[in-house]
């Protein structure tokens, strides 16, 4: 119990100590009205931005993303979000890290034909002594691992992207989902 405690503040902590960026995404409605469409990196007010986006388009049925990652409790809070409003996610084009994560802790999944994800190790967004990052990047790995399998995952592709270094990149498209037995729509 102890641990626990003392990892929310330390959790707590080092979400506040991440660096100020400027707009890192862009949300945009689509001419038909049924669909966001959201690029760029997931930042620190990805999540609350994609809420206000939601909330100023109620007729939104897919969020639409292109993107190369970024904050991993952002991803999963919109994950939660989308799942809440049943709302479904749209991989179009590259989709990495925490898109991936985003994309498979989704319900309503779908892909583009040339949708490919990009899956590999945590990396912790701030400086942290080695034992702690450790520590972290082991959580958040495991983490990641459970949603991936929950998605349908296969256990062998899941650990794969836990033990693909964070430097670089696994890549999978629909035809390694479909033989993975992931459900999504190709659309």
């Amino acid at each position: 119990m102890a641990w626990r405690w003392l990892w929310g503040v330390v959790l707590a902590c080092v979400l506040g100590m991440g660096p100020a960026r400027a707009a890192e995404f862009e949300i945009t409605a689509m001419p038909s009205g049924d669909a966001l469409h959201v690029t760029g990196r997931i930042g620190s007010r990805f999540a609350a931005s994609v809420q206000a986006a939601l909330d100023a388009h109620p007729a939104t049925r897919v969020l639409v993303v292109r993107s190369r990652g970024g904050l991993l409790h952002e991803a999963r809070k919109v994950a939660a979000l989308l799942n809440a409003r049943g709302i479904a996610i749209r991989a179009d084009g590259r989709c990495a890290s925490a898109c991936a994560v985003l994309w498979a802790a989704t319900n309503a999944r779908e892909l583009t034909p040339d949708a490919r994800l990009g899956l590999h190790r945590s990396k912790w967004p701030v400086p942290l002594p080695a034992l702690l990052r450790a520590f972290a990047e082991k959580r958040s790995d495991r983490a990641n691992v459970r949603t991936f399998l929950a998605a349908g995952f296969s256990p062998a592709l899941a650990q794969r992207a836990a033990r693909t270094p964070s430097s670089t990149m696994f890549w999978v498209g629909a035809r390694e989902l479909e033989v993975e037995q992931v459900a999504f729509v190709l659309d």
